[in-house]
């Protein structure tokens, strides 16, 4: 299935369900409550009500909802997953997807200050969920590169410096650009036309993105876009440098209070624009100077944080 960004799937199923009459004209939903069925902060959400109040669909209500319809009489209504035909594993698999990323961030930050623990239990605890969930979560982190099995199957946190950003930068540098090239003519247009798509909605709703847009974004070009490449051996390669990418995106919301639109949109909008019209030379010499850029811009937040910041204590980390 095709990933959409979050606020474009909310938006999506709550259209459907004031369509189809399941919830009715003068309903009042509130923002609060369809952020917790989609286990969503509430930018997505208002991304998602705005995009349904530009259609005529709903209307602003006291600034912490919507009224259903434009002209008609306001009363109370409690919003369910039902009313929304979002089932069980929707739900679920919606809100394993925000703890996660809540998680992956802790991990981020904290790979910063060195070798650290992650205790599997403490980490249940931490969130009320059961150790196989908690388990699942840390494997999802470790195919990443986040963490790794140490000596008598303890977890640990691998670190991130800035001599590492660097040393994996210098292979995505080397590899990245000769991946791309040769996944060019391998990738369906349709597929590119909706990436670029992605881009352009994502440009035009930030700086307010989910950190779960921001991780589809990135995907889409050194995730779809090189898997592609028939060298799979490239591509395993490249699965070390993952941190360096998910790293990105949470030093710039961690050390500003307005992200502003990411130069990455743009050059890979550029990037997957030369892939439509065929020309992969120009759009491997394209990425190469794009992962310039970005290692630059990486160095710096890194160094910024370690000199700025303090990663907050959680009780799972040690």
């Amino acid at each position: 299935m095709e990933r959409q960004p979050a606020y474009r799937r909310i938006a999506e199923h709550l259209d459907g369900a004031i369509r189809d009459e399941r919830i009715a004209t003068g309903a009042i939903i509130k923002i609060a409550e369809v952020a917790k069925i989609f286990g969503s902060s509430r930018s997505p959400v208002k991304q998602a009500f705005e995009i349904l109040e530009a259609q005529g669909s709903v209307r602003p209500h006291d600034g912490q909802g919507f009224v259903v319809g434009n002209d008609s009489e306001p009363f109370r209504f409690t919003l369910t997953a039902d009313h929304l035909t979002l089932g069980d594993g929707d739900a679920n698999q919606s809100a394993h997807d925000e703890l996660y990323f809540r998680i992956e961030r802790e991990l981020i930050l904290h790979s910063m200050s060195g070798h650290l623990r992650v205790n599997e239990l403490a980490l249940a605890r931490h969130f009320n969920i059961g150790r196989t969930l908690a388990r699942d979560l840390i494997f999802r982190a470790n195919k990443l590169g986040i963490v790794a099995r140490g000596n008598g199957g303890h977890w640990h946190i691998v670190g991130l410096d800035v001599e590492r950003c660097r040393n994996l930068y210098d292979l995505r540098r080397i590899l990245e650009p000769v991946a791309l090239k040769a996944a060019t003519p391998r990738i369906p247009s349709d597929e590119l036309e909706a990436m670029r798509g992605r881009l352009a909605e994502a440009i035009a709703v930030s700086p307010a993105l989910d950190i779960v847009d921001l991780d589809g974004l990135e995907n889409d070009l050194h995730q779809r876009c090189l898997g592609y490449c028939p060298n799979q051996e490239i591509i395993e390669a490249l699965s070390r440098a993952a941190p360096t990418y998910i790293c990105g995106k949470y030093l710039q919301v961690t050390l500003s209070d307005n992200p502003t639109i990411e130069t990455f949109m743009h050059d890979h909008t550029e990037i997957i624009s030369f892939m439509l019209e065929g020309r992969g030379g120009d759009a491997a010499e394209r990425l190469r100077e794009h992962l310039d850029l970005s290692c630059g811009q990486i160095v710096e937040r890194l160094t910024e944080y370690l000199e700025t910041k303090t990663t907050p204590d959680v009780e799972y980390i040690w």
